[in-house]
């Protein structure tokens, strides 16, 4: 028996390190950039009030939605565990209103541009791991489901859209797709709030496209098959914010500047 338990104790971590080998590869920053705080991947989903995908837009007054499973952790957030089996770390945005989408001929392809005004964006830590995955991810409407089970828990950190979250993707003549989307984020809140303060920064990714209809796999290269009533399959980040470090001064130091 206490070989057997001594056998799960390493492969607990062996896991944990693994786990914080693969963090730390992507929370790496480049010079003179402040590095990734948040990554989300595979289980992200985006869904949308009035959105076509036969012709790939939003309508105005649109109001779109994004779900998500946070993948990995970095400063100052690297304590937090996104594997942990007992805890799951799940995000929304909402509050975002579509401003129409413009499709733009360029060459042989086409570029859609989607902008959304306002809204903003928080992370939960709950129990028991509920929400669903790239897996298990039902059609929509799912009641109960979506979003709730991606808003219960704890809520750790909270913040708005600064600005406008620009999505853009293009559609080649081939058929092929690339995407990308960004919006400067501000926190504003929750319990681990006090880690980050009001400093701006990016969120920023792709955005994968559903496609109208379900074609003969492969599906077209940019665009992820999903279960009906979804919008996109978006993968991205935040960014760490960058804050200016406090200098311990007096009064009389600071005066002494001015004469």
């Amino acid at each position: 028996m206490k070989s057997k338990i001594w056998v799960v104790a390493v492969m607990g971590l062996v896991a944990t390190a693994l786990s914080a080998t693969l963090a730390n590869a992507q929370c790496n920053p480049a010079p003179n950039y402040p590095g990734v705080m948040i990554k989300f991947d595979a289980d992200a989903f985006a869904y949308e009030t009035a959105y076509t995908p036969a012709t790939f837009t939003s309508a105005v007054g649109s109001q779109l939605t994004v779900v998500g499973i946070v993948s990995v952790f970095c400063d100052p957030f690297s304590d937090l565990n996104p594997l942990d089996p007992n805890t799951e770390y799940t995000f929304v945005w909402d509050g975002l209103v579509s401003q129409g989408t413009v499709a733009q001929p360029i060459g042989s392809s086409t570029r859609y541009t989607t902008k959304y005004l306002g809204g903003g964006f928080r992370i939960y830590a709950g129990t028991p791991r509920n929400a669903p995955t790239a897996v298990t991810l039902p059609a929509l409407p799912a009641p109960g489901v979506v979003p709730g089970a991606f808003v219960d828990g704890t809520m750790i950190l909270s913040g708005v859209m600064t600005d406008s979250l620009n999505v853009i993707f293009t559609r080649s003549g081939t058929g092929t797709f690339t995407s990308s989307f960004r919006a400067n984020y501000r926190c504003t809140g929750g319990t681990l709030y006090y880690r980050v303060g009001d400093a701006i920064n990016l969120i920023s990714g792709l955005w994968s496209p559903v496609p109208a209809t379900n074609p003969n796999p492969p599906s077209p290269v940019g665009t992820t098959l999903l279960p009906a009533g979804w919008s996109a399959h978006p993968n991205g980040k935040w960014d760490t914010p960058i804050t200016v470090p406090a200098v311990p001064s007096t009064w009389g130091k600071i005066k002494t500047l001015y004469r």
